[in-house]
């Protein structure tokens, strides 16, 4: 076979993507491609994910792979992934932190949120980068998942890129009723903006149940302390639990530590986040009485260091 897969067939056997009798394959380089192009060989791609995706049929488990390279695919709109078992694998180095296969909001994706809306099931994602970036105060939600049992590898939900969206009710990723969704080795957030009054990294509304992150890093420059890695939007934002297994939860500032780390809006008891093997830096709690997280093989924060040494931990 070479270095590289001869065909995309190949290339989606090597990535465990699932195909079907009708599976197709649609291939996307926004340096080389045109969205009049069928986009199903390496000499014919298309240049967008969003003419890709259209083509997708629904239930097919049809796949779009994105060659990563200098060009983003900027948005002419937001992106609906509305497919359900239809499948986004980025071509590219497989880093965690701004690989190269990038969906970026376009310039004409403003006074909307969110820039990008799952609301398909099944589906996978690997190896991308969702980017949020525009001036723009009235684009608050880089990606929202309202689709149930989707899995997110290697995927940086890169936001706030810019100070008009890192404000209050703004968010990196939204799971709003988002179910049973697995999210590993991903990366939530940027550090070269600071966070104002309000933003989270992560929100959580609609009975979002059962979802869990593993080994995933979420990352921020605090411009207050009344910044969260996560919220919850109301009582039942959770279903059940949401579970964050081994995952690091890092404020780079040397000026604002975060206060708690999750804001709740009037837990229930039946509703929990549940943290296994989690450490912290630039933070002095995981919540405020340290009582609404149940913890397990770990401790909570005993100090805060801005010097930028990572909090000590008990246990």
């Amino acid at each position: 076979m070479g270095l590289y897969p001869r065909n995309l067939n190949q290339f989606i056997a090597l990535q465990g993507i699932p195909r079907g009798p009708k599976s197709k394959i649609y291939l996307v380089d926004p340096d080389n491609g045109s969205d009049s192009n069928p986009g199903t060989n390496f000499r014919w791609p298309l240049a967008s994910i969003a003419a890709a995706e259209d083509l997708c049929v629904d239930n097919q488990n049809d796949c779009v792979v994105y060659l990563g390279g200098d060009t983003s695919d900027n948005l002419a709109a937001v992106l609906t992934w509305d497919k359900s078992y239809t499948h986004l694998v980025g071509w590219s180095a497989p880093v965690p932190v701004a690989n190269r296969a990038r969906i970026f909001q376009g310039a004409a994706v403003t006074a909307v949120s969110p820039s990008v809306n799952i609301t398909g099931s099944g589906c996978i994602f690997k190896n991308v980068m969702f980017y949020q970036g525009v001036a723009d105060a009235g684009n608050l939600l880089n990606v929202q998942v309202t689709g149930e049992r989707n899995y997110f590898e290697n995927v940086h939900f890169a936001a706030p890129g810019n100070a008009a969206h890192a404000i209050n009710t703004g968010g990196a990723l939204k799971l709003n009723g988002a179910g049973e969704c697995f999210f590993k080795n991903c990366t939530i957030g940027l550090t070269a903006i600071a966070l104002a009054t309000g933003y989270s990294l992560l929100l959580v509304d609609g009975d979002a149940a059962r979802n869990k992150f593993e080994n995933c890093d979420f990352i921020m420059r605090a411009g207050a302390t009344t910044v969260y890695f996560g919220e919850t939007v109301d009582a039942t934002a959770i279903l059940d639990y949401l579970l964050f297994d081994s995952c690091r939860f890092i404020n780079v500032s040397t000026t604002n530590a975060v206060g708690t780390a999750f804001l709740f809006v009037n837990p229930n008891a039946d509703r929990q986040i549940l943290m296994r093997k989690c450490t912290g830096f630039g933070l002095g709690a995981w919540d405020t009485t340290n009582t609404d997280v149940v913890l397990g093989d770990m401790g909570t924060p005993t100090a805060v260091d801005l010097s930028g040494v990572a909090i000590a931990m008990d246990g």
